[in-house]
């Protein structure tokens, strides 16, 4: 005990000098220091929930910044806070990751052009650089963007449950990247003007392999534009289609008239904007879908960390979720191209492309559509529900507007007509899966090529009063009493330095064999 100070001014000074611990060694000291104390597990635990005191005399505006990973790589970042920084206040952070990335590394913070567009008083904004040799889609970045998060904590009040990340073209390949490996911290994804399929191109150096049904966790935001050369809306279409089958919440928004570019921006603004308001992150989600290759990384989503792969006897087949559909394998669309008619009356269609669903359907150039499926004066979103989710053997009635008369077309999408499926993403390592659904102190869990896990738990999740069941595959595989760890509490607080999801005990499982 420090001279002069009593058992809870010690334990103060402790867990606020465990706070400030920025290096692994000052977090090891500051451990240490905590549990020399000998507190019980409800007076660390209302210290820690209580976070940070924040000094109102810090550092806003624009700043250029810079932070190494572990392997001593420099990675430089631009943060911009609120000259009205209120330290009380609990600030969201948007993350952009910006496009480009095959290139040198720069040094002076230009990485990002129009950072004009970034600015805003109502959240902490931060654009990190990504260069050749240290890919979004690469666990430096994973590590680095971490990293960055956890700095800013040190200093400003973060809302963790509200930290959000966008990317564009290559930053939008990172955004799909870091959903699908590194889920815990962000609330929403926001890919913009990129392609899923990036990550599934051997020449893209991506770290890890891609997994669809880790995208569960998180909702998502993605533009993308009709004449994009690069990644145009019809490109893309298949997978969002892929994601939507394997459950995945998404707001695809396409944008018919733009390139590769933001010209859109202004206007899909205030539904980004309105989009990261509403969804807030559930720190301890009561259901999460987790898969990875590999357990000395990717392997952790919130409160559930996959230990040990491998198959189990009596296993579920659980889908991978892992096919894609090659559109020009099949009978394509055809509506080519589209616009909104001024008075709002409908869609003007410029092109019928020949060969397609929509020639067959009777359907040419400068139609307009003024009815989809029961939807009058339809816009290009009414017609993007529509269409998202057409599947062989399906039809759209709609109403076109010709010469002045009304007529009655049907898109018919014949079963014979279906392209042909291919991997959405190569995996040539044997992954594996878990599901769990928690409903009070009973977790549900369902496994694929797992053999353990870990449950992260949290006393304001689980009552640790009362015995907690964990029922694998319809095999109980653990109930009984879990006792809380200041250290296991020490050891996620450090790591997460999250106020709002905080673990009181690991739960070993290993997965029972189904008689």
């Amino acid at each position: 005990m420090l001279a002069g100070q009593s058992g809870d001014g010690a334990l103060d000074a402790a867990v606020a000098a465990f706070w400030a611990a920025s290096t692994d060694d000052e977090i090891a000291a500051a451990t240490a220091a905590v549990l020399a104390a000998d507190p019980g597990i409800e007076a660390i635990w209302g210290r820690l929930r209580a976070g940070r005191a924040y000094a109102r005399d810090v550092p806003t505006g624009r700043r250029l910044l810079a932070r190494e990973n572990r392997d001593g790589v420099e990675h430089g970042y631009v943060v911009r806070v609120p000259e009205s920084y209120d330290p009380a206040a609990r600030y969201p952070v948007i993350v952009y990751l910006h496009g480009g990335v095959s290139r040198p590394r720069r040094e002076d913070g230009t990485w990002w052009r129009r950072e004009e567009r970034l600015a805003r008083e109502d959240a902490i904004v931060v654009a990190p650089a990504s260069w050749n040799e240290s890919l979004w889609w690469q666990d430096s970045q994973i590590e680095n963007l971490a990293g960055v998060l956890n700095d800013l904590k040190r200093i400003y009040n973060v809302d963790e449950n509200r930290v959000h990340l966008i990317g564009i073209s290559d930053g939008a390949t990172g955004a799909f990247y870091h959903a699908m490996k590194a889920t815990t911290p962000w609330a929403t994804f926001l890919p913009l003007n990129g392609h899923p399929v990036v990550l599934a191109n051997p020449a893209s150096d991506v770290d890890g392999e891609m997994h669809v049904t880790n995208l569960r966790n998180k909702p998502l935001f993605i533009v993308n534009g009709g004449r994009d050369p690069l990644y145009p809306v019809a490109s893309v279409v298949p997978f969002m289609r892929l994601f939507q089958q394997a459950g995945v919440f998404l707001d695809f928004r396409a944008q018919p008239e733009a390139g590769h570019d933001v010209s859109w921006w202004d206007d899909e603004k205030p539904a980004m904007d309105a989009f990261m308001s509403e969804q807030a992150r559930r720190p301890l989600p009561s259901r999460l879908s987790w898969e990875t290759e590999r357990t000395d990384r990717y392997n952790r989503a919130h409160w559930l960390v996959i230990t040990e792969l491998g198959a189990v006897a009596g296993e579920p087949d659980l889908d991978a979720y892992n096919t894609v559909l090659d559109q020009a394998s099949g009978l394509p669309l055809g509506i080519n191209m589209i616009g909104q008619m001024v008075d709002g009356s409908g869609l003007r269609v410029l092109e019928v492309g020949p060969d397609s669903m929509a020639s067959a359907a009777g359907m040419v150039n400068d139609d307009t559509i003024v009815e989809v499926g029961g939807t009058v004066g339809p816009t290009v979103e009414d017609l993007r529900q529509a269409l998202i989710g057409f599947a062989p053997g399906q039809r759209i009635p709609m109403v076109v507007q010709r010469g002045g008369e009304r007529v009655d077309v049907t898109l018919d999408y014949p079963a014979e007509a279906a392209p042909r499926g291919r991997p959405a993403f190569p995996h040539t390592r044997a992954p594996g899966r878990v599901e769990v659904d928690q409903q009070r102190n009973t977790v549900m869990a369902y496994t694929r090529g797992v053999r353990r896990f870990t449950l992260l738990i949290s006393p304001e999740q689980f009552d640790f009063t009362q015995p907690i069941t964990v029922v694998v595959n319809g095999v109980t595989a653990f109930d009984g009493m879990v006792e809380p760890d200041v250290a296991t509490l020490l050891r996620w607080a450090a790591a997460d330095q999250d106020r709002t999801a905080m673990y009181g005990a690991e739960l070993d499982i290993e997965v029972p064999a189904v008689p």
